[in-house]
This record gives structure tokens, C-alpha cells and sequence, in this order.
């Protein structure tokens, strides 16, 4: 994980402004079992683990930021810093689900592909991996001032950034059983985003 993250920057700014809530997982609430373990991975303040328990899972909210984690735990006990581009710290097929929203995408090639194996192995057979990552068009509110690394990732503002299209996200999920993929868009923070959501099983 680069610097930007493991210094909280990120939250440094926005721990304070409001966030829209864009409650995705909701449409997708058919692929949920409700039950069993679910590993949030990069949780932020923890609007999707909230939720997820509210679902019926017992969740395992993960972040980088100490700053995100301490509101986490006011609703969560079970929270543990991580970080994603290292060995994921969980014991093979513990959990029923991986969730990961707008949280996978800071990384380049080699560590994407290592980041997904390291999912793969902490799911349980037929688990699911269910979360979403910035789709192509990013590049345009970026464009002017973003280094281009390798294909489709790029160093803007000292943030690491990986953008997809459909063909990218299965480049990656290829080791998994893809269920679904669909191309969605949101305001956050006064910018349109538009992102990519996927379910995949072990």
C-alpha cells in the first residue's frame, strides 16, 4: 500500500465531510446467505459492515486507516488493520464472504493478481467475492495532472490508481467463477464515479 494510505491521508480529509451513502449491496441482497463469516476489506467507516451485519453476518471490518477503524469499532468489535498489498493476517477458507468496495484498485499489476489469490484462499468453498472498483472513465477528472505506470494504473496526487472496464475486472477475477458484472454510477463527493460491481465464487 503507498504512503498516501499508510499515512491517512485520505481520511485526514474526509473523516469529517459528509458521505453519500450509496447502498449498493441492496440490489444484489439475492446472492447473500445472510449468515456466516464476511471479511470487509478496506471498510473505511464501516458503512457496508453495519450493514452487512444487519444482514446477518458476523463481519470482520479491515482497513489501513487507524483513523477509519476507531469509528468502526463504536458498532464493531471485530476490526483489525491490514494491508492489502501484504499477505492477508486470516487462516485458509474462513469466510463465506469477501467484500470489497472501491477498495481493491490502488494497486499495480503484480499485487492485484497476488491480492486476488490471497482471496481466494480465505474463502470458504463456494464463497462468495462481492465488491466494486472505479470504471475507465476516472481517467477524465485525473487526466491532467496522473502518471501513467503501467496499463490502467496511474500515480495522481501521490494516490495510487487502477481504473477498469469489464474486460479489466475479468483479467483479474479469472481464477474465480464470475456471477455477475455490472457497470453502475454514483455522485461521492460532489464527482460522478462510475464503478463496476461483481459477484464471484470460489
Amino acid at each position: 500500500m503507498n504512503d498516501y494510505f499508510k499515512n491517512d491521508e485520505y481520511w485526514k480529509e474526509h473523516i469529517n465531510k459528509k458521505l453519500e451513502i450509496d447502498m449498493w449491496i441492496d440490489d444484489y441482497k439475492n446472492y447473500f446467505e445472510n449468515s456466516g463469516k464476511c471479511l470487509e476489506l478496506g471498510c473505511g467507516v464501516g458503512q457496508y459492515s453495519k450493514r452487512l451485519m444487519e444482514y446477518g453476518y458476523e463481519v470482520t471490518s479491515t482497513d489501513i486507516s487507524e483513523i477509519a477503524i476507531e469509528k468502526v469499532k463504536k458498532f464493531n468489535n471485530d476490526t483489525k488493520i491490514v494491508d492489502m498489498s501484504e499477505k492477508l493476517p486470516f487462516e485458509d477458507e474462513s469466510y463465506d464472504i469477501v467484500f470489497a468496495s472501491l477498495s481493491i484498485h490502488y494497486f499495480d499489476d503484480k499485487t492485484t493478481k497476488e491480492l486476488m489469490s490471497e482471496i481466494k484462499r480465505v474463502l470458504k468453498k463456494d464463497g462468495l467475492f462481492i465488491g466494486s472498483v472505479n470504471g475507465k472513465e476516472g481517467l477524465n477528472a485525473i487526466k491532467d495532472t496522473a502518471i501513467k505506470l503501467e496499463e490502467n494504473f496511474y500515480l495522481n496526487k501521490n494516490k495510487y490508481i487502477r481504473l477498469f472496464d469489464e474486460n479489466e475486472l475479468r483479467k483479474y477475477l479469472n481464477i474465480f467463477d464470475i456471477q455477475l458484472i455490472e457497470k453502475r454510477e454514483i455522485v461521492r463527493f460532489e464527482h460522478k464515479k462510475n464503478y463496476y460491481v461483481f459477484i464471484a465464487k470460489k
